[in-house]
């Protein structure tokens, strides 16, 4: 009997331990700091507060994780109500994050939301991905109207329903209503065809 009751008092502990480690969160953007690429964020998931469930606090200023090698960036625009996800790192990054090289932890803390990154939004809710190319890479309005697209054959650049550039190894095919093109200095056409004017 006593073994029973030291068995449930070390999964209580347990329990309450795994709970106290923040490893990552479902978070919704509150705002977003394009200068400084930070977001303040609420976390989706309600926690356990003395028997029942409430809200956890909003996590202030999260750097937004951004893809920045050899000299070019692909920095993300984020809006209020996009969802994404947190990362808490496992020490005090402000050190290492300021530093932008290896340091010793400021601080003892450990998974904190206060070493929260901002790793990236994620399609949530009734949304569904609509009008892009299938097998594709691609840049776009979530509306599908507008969007840049790589295949295994070709780039796909569509501006509206009537503007659509194809570009291919062998040729580019542009298909508009109505195309303005304005020409600033010398242009030679070379071809091996015929050249056809409408």
């Amino acid at each position: 009997m006593a073994g029973l009751d030291t068995f449930k008092l070390q999964r209580i502990h347990d329990l309450k331990l795994a709970g106290s480690i923040c490893v990552a969160a479902v978070v919704q953007v509150l705002s977003f700091d394009p200068e400084k690429m930070t977001v303040n964020v609420q976390p989706l998931s309600k926690q356990l507060e003395n028997g029942k469930y409430e809200s956890q606090p909003p996590i202030l200023q999260v750097p937004v994780a951004v893809t920045h090698s050899g000299g070019f960036i692909f920095r993300p625009w984020l809006k209020p109500g996009d969802t994404g996800v947190v990362l808490y790192l496992d020490h005090d990054m402000d050190a290492t994050v300021t530093g932008a090289k290896e340091a010793v932890p400021l601080t003892e803390r450990n998974h904190a939301t206060t070493d929260a990154i901002f790793v990236g939004a994620l399609v949530a809710g009734d949304y569904k991905v609509k009008g892009l190319p299938e097998e594709s890479i691609a840049l776009a309005k979530d509306d599908g109207e507008i969007y840049v697209a790589i295949t295994k054959d070709e780039v796909i650049v569509k501006n509206t329903d009537t503007t659509t550039a194809v570009f291919k190894a062998s040729s580019i095919d542009m298909k508009s209503v109505d195309m303005n093109i304005t020409l600033d200095g010398n242009m030679t056409v070379k071809t091996g065809g015929k050249i056809f004017l409408n």
